[in-house]
Formats: C-alpha cells, sequence, structure tokens
C-alpha cells in the first residue's frame, strides 16, 4: 500500500474518517472510492487508540489542570472537616 499523506493519517487517527476520505480524493483527484478503500485498509491496520487513565490528561493542559485543582479541593475540604 502507498503511503497515505501525513494530513490524512492525521485526520484517520482522530476518528475523522470522512475528512480523511475527503483530504484524500482531493490528492487523487477527486477518486473518491479508492480514497475511501485506502483510508479503510489504513484504519484497519491502524486503529485509532483511545486515550484512557493518565494519557487523557497528557493531551490536555487545560483537563490536567482542572483535576489538579479538584484533587487540592478535595484535599483543603478534607483537612477544614477534619478540625
Amino acid at each position: 500500500m502507498q503511503e497515505l499523506p501525513p494530513a490524512v493519517r492525521q485526520l484517520a487517527q482522530a476518528d475523522q474518517r470522512q475528512a480523511a476520505i475527503d483530504l484524500l480524493s482531493e490528492y487523487l483527484a477527486n477518486d473518491q472510492e479508492e480514497a475511501e478503500r485506502r483510508v479503510d485498509q489504513y484504519l484497519e491496520e491502524n486503529p485509532p487508540a483511545h486515550l484512557r487513565g493518565a494519557a487523557i490528561l497528557r493531551a490536555s493542559r487545560l483537563n490536567a489542570l482542572i483535576w489538579l485543582t479538584l484533587i487540592v479541593l478535595m484535599a483543603l475540604a478534607a483537612l477544614i472537616f477534619a478540625l
């Protein structure tokens, strides 16, 4: 199989299959069927990894900040109620 362009691979890994097919069909001069076949084959060989656990925190600084704030608030509440 010919390697997919990086932008198409990125869309496919982000669960944006239709956008990946549309972009690849532009690369292939509007060959929609071939683009769909190649994206589907790529997704079969390289299924997208869904983030779980600590990987979610590493993916987003805002998410990590929210969790850190909640943990600190819980620790403060525990200290207040322990007194």
